[in-house]
């Protein structure tokens, strides 16, 4: 399998595949890992790992400290501001077809603006991060990366957001309205996703320390309740537009 295949496979998931973990009885009936060059590669001693048995992660998983040691030589400091501005565009960017899940009519329409649609978008927002803290865990080394790629990821769905609504939705306004509605979203809309991305930054940062701390494989689902906190965020922002719009004549 080509190593792009593999890096997108999801052979080993072990989410998808649990029986990559109850095969498992003990540490003594592990596997031994294939050996490339008299050393095993950072992927086998991650799925060979005790940390994924049940009950075990908790600080007792050298397995994972030798994955750990391995993937943060892969990445030099000098590369890792460059990889988290990649991660913000390729975030910011893939979270654009959230955009198009508004407009519908009826309850659906609604569920969609202040629930489901923010949800979305913030999640999509963070697809760089997540797929680091997944697959590129040495690329992530400093709180400050979290925020930078967060930053930038709100920044560039609200730029994209912004000119879909200005060539899209609102094209049709009068050259005054459009001017004053597109005021508006340049500098609250962009706040908005800007600030919503932070919360859900802070969240996986957050999760990713005490995984750090506890030398334990990092778990998305700890950080759900920051990504509920920027989803309420938007979604009451969305909510309080459909009462308090400043543009109705």
């Amino acid at each position: 399998m080509s190593r792009r295949k593999k890096l997108f496979s999801v052979e080993d998931e072990v989410a998808l595949h649990p029986d990559l973990v109850r095969d498992i009885q003990n540490a003594e009936e592990l596997p031994e890992p294939a050996e490339k060059d008299g050393k095993a590669s950072s992927r086998e001693l991650y799925y060979a790992s005790t940390a994924f048995e049940p009950g075990v992660g908790e600080g007792d998983s050298p397995e994972y400290r030798e994955l750990v040691r391995r993937e943060l030589t892969r990445y030099p400091d000098c590369m890792l501001p460059a990889i988290s501005i990649l991660s913000g565009l390729v975030g910011g960017l893939l979270a654009v077809p959230a955009v198009f899940l508004n407009g519908i009519g009826s309850w659906f329409g609604f569920i969609m603006l202040v629930f489901l649609g923010p949800f979305a978008e913030e999640s999509l927002k963070q697809c760089g991060t997540i797929f680091q803290l997944e697959r590129m865990p040495g690329s992530l080394r400093y709180g400050w990366q979290f925020f930078l790629t967060g930053m930038l990821g709100g920044a560039v769905f609200g730029v994209l957001e912004n000119l879909i609504y200005r060539y899209i939705y609102l094209a049709a306004l009068a050259p005054e309205k459009l001017a004053a509605v597109m005021d508006f979203r340049w500098t609250v809309c962009i706040m908005l996703h800007v600030l919503c991305t932070i919360v859900s930054s802070l969240g996986l940062m957050r999760v990713w320390r005490e995984s750090a701390e506890k030398e334990r494989p990092f778990r998305l689902h700890d950080a759900f309740p920051w990504f509920a906190a920027a989803t309420a965020i938007h979604g009451l922002y969305n909510f309080s537009m459909l009462f308090l719009n400043p543009f109705d004549t």
